[in-house]
């Protein structure tokens, strides 16, 4: 570098002058502020998590039921038809 004397004047001139005060509770106000944003962070990520599923979850209720299906009545033809009587479980013609 070719600014070496001045950078080494300014670094001297910085480690000469005495720390700067800092409150008792500096460092507590700190940490106490990192933990608010971890917490609306994880707020965030809760929130979008949950509307994920929700949408998800709508997507699949209502895939699985078609409107047709849901107007019709439904029919049971297990007992109406006689294709569970022993003789057609036999093979046998009555």
């Amino acid at each position: 570098m070719h600014n070496e004397p001045s950078l080494d004047k300014s670094l001297a001139s910085l480690g000469g002058q005495a720390g700067a005060a800092v409150s008792d509770g500096f460092f507590d106000e700190v940490w106490q502020r990192a933990g608010q944003l971890q917490e609306r962070a994880d707020q965030k990520n809760r929130l979008m998590l949950f509307f994920g599923l929700f949408v998800v979850g709508l997507g699949a209720g209502f895939s699985t039921v078609l409107p047709g299906d849901a107007a019709q009545a439904s029919t049971y033809q297990l007992g109406m038809t006689d294709q569970l009587s022993p003789a057609t479980l036999l093979h046998v013609e009555p």
